[in-house]
This record gives C-alpha cells, structure tokens and sequence, in this order.
C-alpha cells in the first residue's frame, strides 16, 4: 500500500531547497498519506510556455522526454526535481526511496507512493522571478 510520511515529505522539501536554493520556490505537500504533490510556485527560468495559456499546469512525469525535448535546461530542471522526490525519503530514519513493482496486466498495484509535479497551482500561479 502506497505511504509516505511527514519526515520523507520534509526530506524532499529539503533537497528541492538544498539543491535549487533561491533560484526556485516550491510548494510541497502531502496527499492522503499515500502521495506528495511538488509544485514550483516561482523561478528565475521562465516556464510559462509550458502553461498554455494558464496560470498552472499539471506535468506527466511518465512524458518529460516528450514535454522537453527542445528544453535542454528545463529538462535537466525537472529530472534533478524528480531524482530528489524519488530518493530523498530514503534519507531519513524509517523512510523508503520510490519504487513501483506494479503490474497493471494483472491488475496488481504496488508503489512506495505517488507523486505529482505541477508548474504553479489552481489557485496560485507560476511567477517567473
């Protein structure tokens, strides 16, 4: 069953701000205890064309090879963000790195936890600092 606690939720916050520091601003939640939702809230890179047109996108972390192929920059951007979400909960006591040994032919669903990554929010947009 997918779980993930409040100290691997810290720990991901942590290395986005130990790893990108000023330069970026993010929103780190946990979802249901069975997820984490990381969004970037603001940056100095412009990722607006990624909007389209909105003030906040939802991204496919099955798909960044297809989002950002033009992007070299952003797509090293967002698969160091996705390194550290998969593997900072692995630093502290107790806490697993993400793994998923689903197999959906067979209907069988086993995952560490899930997790979203999103440019902005509903409710508060992307700035680009």
């Amino acid at each position: 069953m997918a779980y993930i606690a409040k100290n691997e939720v810290k720990a991901i916050r942590d290395g986005l701000r130990a790893k990108f520091g000023k330069t970026m601003k993010f929103s780190v939640r946990r979802q249901d205890h069975s997820g984490v939702a990381v969004s970037i809230m603001r940056s100095d890179i412009d990722l607006t064309k990624y909007l389209c047109g909105s003030t906040y996108a939802d991204l496919n972390h099955y798909s960044f090879d297809s989002i950002f192929k033009d992007d070299k920059k952003a797509a090293s951007i967002f698969d160091s963000i996705q390194d550290i979400i998969r593997t900072a909960p692995g630093t502290v006591e107790g806490g697993n790195e993400w793994f998923d040994k689903s197999d959906i032919m067979t209907d069988y669903f086993h995952t560490a936890y899930y997790y979203d990554i999103s440019i902005g929010q509903w409710d508060k947009p992307y700035i680009t600092a």
